[in-house]
């Protein structure tokens, strides 16, 4: 992993360490960064699910939970 300097808002940095529940400058940044990515990918499936026939997504459900 590279390393990288930034100048960070520390009031930001601070509440974001109480949000995700790190200690650390580095922890906080990797956790803040993975959840962006988390939430975009979130964000796209549910986009793609909006966009499934209602029936074909029931028939999916059904044969999921056989």
């Amino acid at each position: 992993m590279g390393k990288t300097v930034a100048n960070v808002d520390e009031g930001t940095l601070s509440e974001a360490q109480k949000l995700l529940g790190t200690t650390n400058n580095r922890d906080t940044v990797n956790a803040a960064l993975r959840e962006v990515v988390r939430q975009k990918l979130a964000r796209e499936f549910i986009d793609e699910m909006r966009d499934q026939d209602p029936e074909e997504l029931e028939k999916l459900r059904a044969e999921a939970w056989r």
